[in-house]
């Protein structure tokens, strides 16, 4: 293929023009540290990986002329540090717990314990809201009622990007994983699921070495304390009560929200819920009881329960009354602020209602005396913190105190029953099974020793077991066909906090940006250091990459609650040179002109024009 001179020309002139044109847009970044032009201070406590955190942050921040002095400390010290004295730019701890509702008040907001960014609301103050915008955004959030209703995730999402992009409080990192090993012949477990709501999956193809009975499953856990749900404090207690007894509601692994002995419930208005139960839910025979009928009684027990007599009352501070309406219909009229005289929304209730229910007709056959509030020293509730039943999938069929427990399907459970769980809406089989794979019984061997228990698990006589600990045979397992690892992200993530105080050079300045009055040299600092921070290099050569990266001021692990599209501060220099350099520092960073770079481009482009109509000219001459 031949080109004609004119064509000729026209191609070099275009490649010279593009060259020209690119070469003033894009300036080649220096990735070694500049000339410091500040410092911060950056603290933490030590005794794990944080201070590596710390370190790698040294590092990426000298690439924008930062110098960070690093300063661990004891863990009593930091908390000081943290709620008392703040003399800190950034600090680096971790939150966890809870994480079935996105009202973080006590974090982001202005007068939270937990707020050690400093954020006040004359950061973002609004004439029309009365308030900071970050302040109206969570305060709004614990109204919007239904609690799990679109509008009210909407809400949570602008919430997110708003104070990401707008306030930049903080850096999230990473939230660490939780990881199971199971024989590889064991099918349909879930590790996010949970084993519960797994069992009506899983069946074993084949038997593995070591294995027993080919009908039940075996793992392993701490001895349990007591297993009524309103006194626990332990894993290995919850994990019992959890398979014998059924919440209201259901929490699906990515937190939608799910009927499950309730029918139903619905909001009357924003602080009165009705809860309407199912028909033909029976109790286990026991202590003398036969033939009980699940009914509205035992959630108004058991809420009553919780408030009043539970080791955790303050979480049940919103309801102000309850009404029993009929066998099958409660209301409940709730209250998020008793101090003053109407009853206020409270969305974040919703957690708190999916409790598993006690058995009313069990525990209540005695009371103080004022005739309403049940004795807890009565015979029923010390047989019951031993020997818990409720109406869920598993029931305890026999205890060997330092041994183990095991529990076994209890065939009469309405789960089992066709006719009860025929409710499209439930989406039953996809989320529970069909119970076709013939297991029937849960082992559950008392060996709190992890390496005792890693050993039983290698040799076959145990199935299912949590490999968390032990990241080297992790990677083993991991390599071996007969086994299959799963991994979890758990309630709990890390970040950089920034102290945006006033009292805070640099990080903390309200002052507008020199380059961009629209902005404060503070927010613009928070997120050169953002965009700085390598997170995946961290992730890399700290965890193996293992940890689940996180850029939400929420819990990665909170499913629908997660801003999808949020604001994202991954790794890139130009853009932390660039909000240092409208920040007023030198960065040996040149802010591209768009205009100018227009200007090249098009001139470019005309020479290039004005060249080929001269060479097609010559040619016709």
């Amino acid at each position: 293929m031949k080109f004609s001179k004119a064509k000729t020309i026209v191609l070099v002139g275009t490649i010279i023009a593009l060259f020209v044109a690119s070469s003033i847009a894009v300036q080649p970044m220096n990735t070694d540290a500049i000339q410091p032009v500040f410092t911060l201070v950056a603290k933490t406590n030590g005794g794990g990986v944080r201070p590596d955190y710390l370190n790698f942050l040294k590092q990426h921040l000298a690439r924008i002329g930062i110098t960070v002095d690093v300063i661990v400390q004891d863990w009593p010290t930091f908390v000081y540090e943290l709620i008392i004295y703040r003399d800190f730019d950034i600090c680096y701890v971790g939150l966890q717990g809870g994480g079935a509702d996105p009202d973080f008040t006590g974090v982001y907001d202005e007068n939270g314990s937990l707020n050690l960014f400093g954020y006040d609301t004359s950061m973002d103050w609004d004439d029309e809201l009365g308030t900071g915008k970050n302040e109206w955004y969570m305060k709004q959030g614990t109204v919007i009622m239904p609690p799990d209703s679109e509008e009210r995730v909407e809400h949570y999402w602008e919430w997110q990007q708003y104070l990401m992009d707008e306030i930049c409080p903080l850096q999230p990192t990473f939230a660490p994983k939780n990881y199971i090993a199971l024989w590889g012949n064991l099918e349909g477990y879930n590790f996010s699921d949970g084993l519960v709501q797994s069992w009506g999956k899983m069946f074993w193809d084949g038997s593995h070495t070591g294995q027993q009975n080919p009908n039940e499953i075996v793992i392993t856990d701490a001895a349990w304390s007591d297993l009524n749900p309103l006194f626990q404090d332990d894993t290995s207690s919850a994990r019992i009560s959890t398979a014998t007894m059924d919440p209201l509601i259901w929490y699906d692994a990515d937190l939608s929200v799910w009927p499950h002995l309730a029918d139903s419930y619905e909001m009357i208005n924003d602080t009165h819920l009705r809860i309407h139960v199912r028909d033909g839910i029976e109790w286990p025979d026991a202590g003398g009881f036969t033939n009980q009928g699940f009914d509205i009684h035992d959630v108004y027990f058991t809420f009553f329960a919780w408030k009043y007599v539970s080791n955790d009352k303050h979480l049940w501070d919103w309801v102000k009354e309850m009404k029993i309406i009929d066998d099958n219909t409660l209301d409940v009229f709730i209250d998020g602020d008793p101090d003053t005289p109407e009853n206020e929304p409270y969305a974040p209730f919703l957690p708190a209602i999916s409790t598993r229910i006690l058995p009313e007709h069990y525990l209540n056959q005695t009371q103080l005396s004022d005739g309403v509030t049940p004795d807890i020293l009565d015979d029923s509730w010390n047989t019951f913190a031993t020997n818990c039943f409720g109406t869920g999938l598993f029931e305890i069929s026999a205890f060997t105190e330092g041994v183990e427990t095991i529990l076994t399907i209890n065939e009469d459970c309405w789960r089992l029953d066709p006719d009860l769980i025929d409710d499209k809406d439930l989406n039953w089989d996809e989320r529970f099974g069909d119970f076709s794979g013939g297991l029937n019984q849960l082992r559950i061997r008392i060996i709190p020793d992890l390496q005792t228990a890693l050993l039983e698990f290698e040799a076959g006589k145990v199935d299912i077991y949590g490999i968390t600990w032990n990241s080297e045979k992790r990677y083993e397992l991991i390599e071996d066909p007969d086994f299959d690892v799963q991994s979890d992200t758990v309630y709990s993530y890390g970040f950089y906090g920034y102290n945006m105080r006033e009292s805070r050079d640099h990080i903390g300045s309200r002052d507008p940006c020199p380059l961009d009055e629209s902005m404060t040299i503070g927010l613009a600092v928070r997120k050169a250091i953002s965009y700085a921070t390598d997170r995946q290099e961290i992730n890399e050569v700290v965890h193996r990459g293992e940890y689940t990266i996180s850029d939400t001021p929420l819990y990665p692990k909170m499913g629908v609650w997660n801003n999808p599209n949020i604001v994202r501060y991954n790794h890139d220099l130009d853009k932390a040179r660039y909000y240092m350099t409208i920040a007023g520092y030198n960065v040996d960073y040149t802010i591209p002109n768009p205009g100018f770079t227009y200007w090249m481009t098009f001139s470019a482009i005309v020479i290039v024009a004005a060249v080929s109509v001269f060479s097609i000219r010559k040619k016709k001459k």
